[in-house]
């Protein structure tokens, strides 16, 4: 236990899921199907044996699912692959902690957005991007600075499962 968090076999497996998709994200660009589905398939298996209810697997995979959706196809700032992510994590957390880390790696995508842009000199770039996405909101601008997901998703993972608040229901 590490303040009122405890620890058991799906913390371990939820760091496997997080070294292991940032390592490919990196080094690939691309977060593996061979790592995400067997990873859910163990949150699923999991749950009966140490979450609170039987059905905090699924419940989280599908909180998971719809919230990570509604950021790959509405507002596209998710690849298919961080969505899995975000599933596989969601089956391990449960259904509050998926939506917490949903909502915690889209808040630390801003500041790590702009930190990205400042390290590469293109700000300025941003607005323009910016703008035509909102004119033509199916292209990519070629000048597009492109964010590396899994780093980011992955700290938003660890920090909804270190944090107990704030209780959805």
């Amino acid at each position: 236990m590490l303040g009122n968090v405890y620890w058991d076999a799906r913390d371990v497996v939820l760091a496997a899921l997080c070294v292991v998709s940032v390592y490919t994200d990196v080094t690939t660009g691309k977060i593996k199907n061979w790592l995400t589905f067997p990873v859910m398939a163990a949150g699923l298996a999991l749950a009966p044996l140490a979450a609170p209810h039987w059905w905090d697997g699924a419940a989280g995979l599908g909180c998971a699912f719809a919230v990570g959706v509604l950021f790959w196809r509405v507002l596209p700032a998710l690849k298919p692959g961080d969505v899995k992510m975000l599933m596989a994590a969601g089956s391990l957390l449960g259904p509050q902690a998926a939506i917490r880390a949903t909502l915690l790696s889209a808040i630390l995508f801003f500041p790590v957005g702009i930190a990205v842009l400042v390290a590469r000199g293109r700000v300025r770039n941003f607005f323009r991007v910016a703008r035509n996405y909102i004119r033509a909101p199916g292209t990519q601008d070629p000048d597009t600075t492109v964010i590396i997901h899994a780093p980011v998703i992955a700290a938003g993972i660890v920090l909804a499962r270190l944090q107990s608040w704030p209780e959805l229901w």
